[in-house]
């Protein structure tokens, strides 16, 4: 057993002994922990409580309750979509993130980063490790990341990965696994709608320095976030 696995095994023991144990009841203890499990395979997904309830085998209810958990020990994090009066036609499901990404690897049970990189959930951690962190930098700063985060998905499909809202400026933002990917800020033109001041757009992927894309958005390694 490697260091890394008993060192999120006493992780995930103390945490369920010590926050979650008096939440929940004693005879749910394996149950919450095959939930944790579950829900770490989600992460950069769009949050169905229905979903997971199904696969753990508990109601709906209970499933809330349990992310609610989660989330208020900083387990997880809830990015809300970007709701405006005129966005009738938003997905209202948040996206949900592990604010640990060596704990949700160790939970989905990848053995090492080599494996992970080559898996296909290689994206979804590479997503969850961004937004993880762009959180944590709002924490740092003593700024509180629901007043300014979110992301875009509307009923077209049309998806834009984070929103950084700051009154009536939107900084639209994709995060791309690769290098210099095509078309990325293909959906950026669907924020025209609401009417705010779109500053300069960014994609955040695997490149070496800062590069313009045109004259309103620019590639960003994401060594810098």
């Amino acid at each position: 057993i490697s260091k890394r696995d008993i060192y999120f095994k006493a992780y995930v023991d103390t945490y369920i002994e010590k926050d979650v144990r008096k939440l929940i009841a004693a005879s749910s203890e394996m149950q919450f922990r095959n939930f944790i499990s579950i829900v770490a395979l989600r992460t950069a997904q769009e949050l169905h409580y229905d979903e997971i309830a199904r696969n753990v085998g508990i109601d709906v209810r209970t499933c809330k309750k349990w992310i609610s958990i989660l989330e208020t020990s900083g387990i997880i994090y809830l990015l809300q979509p970007y709701m405006a009066n005129i966005s009738n036609r938003i997905i209202k499901a948040p996206k949900m993130y592990f604010l640990d990404t060596g704990l949700c690897a160790y939970l989905c049970k990848w053995p090492d980063a080599e494996m992970l990189e080559k898996c296909a959930m290689s994206g979804a951690f590479y997503e969850t490790y961004i937004v993880s962190e762009l959180v944590k930098n709002f924490y740092a700063h003593g700024k509180t990341p629901k007043d300014f985060l979110f992301y875009y998905r509307d009923t077209d499909q049309k998806e834009i990965d984070l929103l950084y809202v700051d009154g009536s400026n939107i900084c639209p933002i994709e995060i791309k696994q690769g290098i210099a990917p095509k078309k990325a800020t293909k959906n950026f033109s669907v924020l025209d709608k609401y009417h705010l001041n779109i500053t300069t757009g960014l994609v955040i992927d695997s490149c070496d320095k800062i590069r313009p894309i045109n004259e309103q958005t620019y590639y960003i390694p994401v060594y810098l976030i």
